[in-house]
């Protein structure tokens, strides 16, 4: 837990000071779209998870179960009660759909992808019963807690009348769904409960004032974008999705004539990304070739062949329902064929081999020969890529599975490379996080979260003696698998939880000086069980707790 007991102390006075006295003048200040909340505001609670990545279930099952979420809301509930909370904010921190992952991108005739948005019609097609199957039928029941979390919180935590806020920011899974405005005013309507044209125009203006032009989202027949941050200076507290520090999983802009470039080497650049309508985020990117053109489409067209060949089994079946669940995602690649490996020892269905290494790599030179890969991509990772597919072919002619072979090899050196490396983030790298800019200062933020990489992980940089400063990242919450350290897999639940108190000083001694309490702390649930042991379990049961 990290504690604070004063509101009046102001870190960036004495850092603009020290800048004056020294000669560098004063830093220009910017400004955020972030709430600012009064001095009698009460007793305010923020809770955060991220990356929750609700699928419609097409290419397996990575989602948690009903039983998790209620437990969620104990926790919650519990926490308002003891804290006397007026104010309660959760804060679902981007990828809380996911469009990318699902089968009707390669079963729709003829296929089509997430970056092939010119196909209008068709695309508009695939993203509203995408989100439809989401909401309507596999996470129905989520979608019911979040829209009467206000209404329960109300009734439990009586006598107090309790103000409930759910932000829902962008990520890079869920940007297909504001290409398609009737699928987002779905999205706010029948998922979230929001009717769209009661909106309030002030936010409408918020956010239009955050992508770059007030007027944008005025017309209230039509659904907003969701924030692409939130910030609250009473919670110190500042956070984005966090896509926008991964070349893969965002779009490099080149720049022409009076609209400005941008790459991710650029960090940060807010005016920026507002002249270019934040189009970095909302393009298609890399990634999407990798989660939809490869996985998704392997696990569907595999799936699909060993069904037409009359072939079933549980551990198979659940091996390829799960392998969006393999961290980092090379290790889904290497997990399969690690099994079909398995299998050519035993003699076992040799039939049953060919068709899913068969399929890996017409799915991976499928991938390789799509020029949007190259488009998307950084000109260093594009030669590898051409070089890796010209390997292949040649491995190819040569016969004897010489090329699945090489796939393998490579994802052998691939994992051997990724356990050398020891997440972190690096001190220059912070510095340069909206939360700890000099020109957003005055915020007095301390905190800056993010999500995206699905590794939970906390960092106390020391920008200087009177500014303490934490960057949290808040993992994911669902199952992962992971590689042991020395071989094979492990299922474990992830479940990770940012809580942030900002709650008026009630000890006598100090509250003339005092009058607020600021706590943070971090809940982290790391799961196992016998169920999450058995891979040879089909995935077609309710999700594992």
């Amino acid at each position: 837990m990290n504690s604070s007991l004063t509101d009046k102390f102001k870190p960036a006075d004495l850092i603009e000071k020290v800048r004056s006295a020294v000669g560098l003048g004063a830093t220009e200040q910017r400004t955020l779209e972030v709430d600012e909340p009064p001095e009698d505001r009460g007793n305010r609670l923020c809770v955060t998870v991220s990356d929750i990545h609700l699928t419609d279930g097409t290419v397996g099952l990575q989602n948690l179960s009903n039983a998790t979420w209620d437990a969620f809301y104990e926790d919650i509930r519990q926490r308002c009660i003891t804290y006397q909370i007026d104010e309660f904010v959760l804060v679902l921190d981007g990828d809380v759909i996911d469009m990318i992952r699902s089968s009707k991108w390669a079963a729709h005739e003829p296929p089509i992808y997430p970056w092939e948005r010119e196909r209008k019609a068709e695309f508009s097609s695939v993203i509203n019963a995408i989100i439809k199957d989401i909401v309507e039928n596999r996470h129905a029941s989520f979608f019911r807690w979040l829209r009467e979390l206000e209404s329960k919180l109300k009734r439990d935590c009586q006598p107090r009348t309790i103000r409930v806020k759910t932000v829902i920011t962008v990520g890079n899974h869920d940007k297909e769904l504001f290409c398609v405005q009737d699928a987002l005013k779905y999205f706010y309507e029948t998922g979230l409960g929001i009717n769209v044209e009661a909106i309030p125009e002030a936010e409408r203006k918020m956010l239009g004032r955050m992508y770059g032009d007030e007027a944008m989202f005025l017309d209230t027949t039509r659904a907003p974008y969701c924030p692409f941050y939130y910030g609250d200076t009473g919670f110190r507290f500042f956070t984005t999705h966090g896509q926008w520090r991964d070349s893969a999983n965002s779009r490099d802009i080149k720049a022409e004539g009076t609209k400005p470039g941008w790459s991710v080497s650029k960090g940060w650049q807010l005016e920026t990304w507002q002249q270019l309508r934040f189009s970095p985020f909302f393009e298609p990117c890399f990634g999407d070739t990798v989660a939809a053109g490869v996985l998704s489409t392997f696990i569907y067209k595999t799936k699909k062949k060993l069904n037409d060949a009359n072939f079933h089994d549980a551990r198979l079946d659940s091996i390829l329902d799960e392998l969006d669940l393999y961290r980092p995602t090379y290790a889904a690649v290497r997990r399969i064929l690690t099994e079909t490996a398995e299998m050519r020892k035993q003699n076992k269905k040799p039939e049953v081999i060919a068709i899913i290494e068969n399929t890996l790599y017409e799915c991976v030179m499928e991938w390789l020969g799509w020029d949007f890969t190259y488009q998307s991509t950084t000109a260093l990772r594009g030669k590898g890529l051409k070089l890796a597919r010209r390997i292949l072919e040649f491995m190819k002619s040569m016969g004897h599975g010489l090329e699945i072979k090489s796939i393998a090899v490579l994802m052998r050196i691939l994992a051997f490379f990724d356990n050398l490396h020891q997440p972190s983030v690096r001190f220059s790298t912070m510095k340069k996080f909206p939360s700890f800019l000099p020109q957003y200062r005055h915020y007095n933020f301390q905190i800056h979260g993010e999500g995206h990489t699905h590794q939970p992980l906390q960092e106390e940089p020391d920008f200087d003696a009177d500014h303490p400063a934490t960057y949290i990242n808040f993992g994911t919450w669902r199952d992962q698998i992971v590689l042991r350290k020395r071989q094979g897999y492990r299922r474990r639940g992830i479940l990770r939880a940012l809580f942030i108190l900002d709650i008026v000083n009630y000890v006598d001694q100090t509250n003339d000086i005092m009058p607020r309490t600021f706590d943070y702390f971090v809940t982290d649930i790391v799961h196992w069980s016998d169920a999450k042991d058995a891979l040879n379990r089909t995935g077609h049961i309710e999700p594992r707790t």
